[in-house]
Parts: structure tokens; C-alpha cells; sequence
């Protein structure tokens, strides 16, 4: 009787503690996949935009060159491997931006290997970012 009572009491304080660092765990940041979607955002809000690519072919998504004046400063990316041990299967990778003044801005990416100075990328998209 006695060691369910512990058990009980240590499992209550170990939901309660749950419960404070849930209040301190960062928000999740809203993730865009498809270009033909305006992505709206307040000013100081982070997003992320996710695309699908394959490391293993040497081909990355590049950002191109953004105003001097943007209105989203980007953060930074990352490759997320596939979730399988298949050799050669795509990942995918995501740009974070922050949103960082009222306005309108489009952001381009294309897809290449970034040695091949002079080849057309092999695929590009655009996105349209309202900062609100």
C-alpha cells in the first residue's frame, strides 16, 4: 500500500512539472509548402517554408538575392533526411524567415547544384509573403 501511495505522489509530481515547462516549450512555427499560397504573417512572427529535395543528387534549394529593404529577414535552413534507409531517397529543406516589416515581398528559390555556375536551375518557385 505504501509503495503505491509513493508511486502515485512522484507520478502527480512528475505531470505537475510537465504542466509548468509545457508554458515555457516554443511555439511551433507555421510551415508553407505551396507556392501558389500568399503566406500572411505579423510582424516578429517566424515561418517556415519546406520543400522537397534530395541531397544525394547534390542539388539544393537556393534563396535568391533579397532587397536591401526586405520585409522578412532570413534566419537560416536545414536538410531533414527522409525517414527511411532507402539509398537515393529524397528529404527536405526548410528556410526560416522572420517576419520583420508591414509590406509585400516575393521570395524566390531554385533548385541546382550550386557549382554549376552556368546551368539554368532545374526547377524554381515563388512565394508571396504579406507582412501584416
Amino acid at each position: 500500500m505504501v509503495v503505491v501511495v509513493l508511486l502515485l505522489g512522484f507520478g502527480t509530481l512528475a505531470c505537475a512539472g510537465n504542466e509548468r515547462t509545457a508554458s515555457v516549450l516554443p511555439e511551433r512555427t507555421m510551415e508553407f509548402t505551396n507556392p501558389l499560397q500568399t503566406i500572411n504573417v505579423a510582424v516578429g512572427e517566424t515561418f517556415s517554408i519546406v520543400l522537397e529535395s534530395n541531397a544525394t543528387t547534390g542539388y539544393t534549394w537556393q534563396k535568391q538575392e533579397q532587397p536591401r529593404d526586405s520585409f522578412v529577414i532570413f534566419m537560416g535552413g536545414t536538410y531533414m533526411a527522409p525517414r527511411t534507409n532507402l539509398a537515393g531517397a529524397g528529404g527536405r529543406q526548410r528556410l526560416v524567415f522572420k517576419a520583420g516589416a508591414p509590406g509585400t515581398e516575393k521570395l524566390a528559390f531554385h533548385y541546382l547544384r550550386p557549382w554549376e555556375k552556368d546551368t539554368e536551375p532545374a526547377r524554381s518557385v515563388v512565394f508571396t509573403v504579406v507582412v501584416r
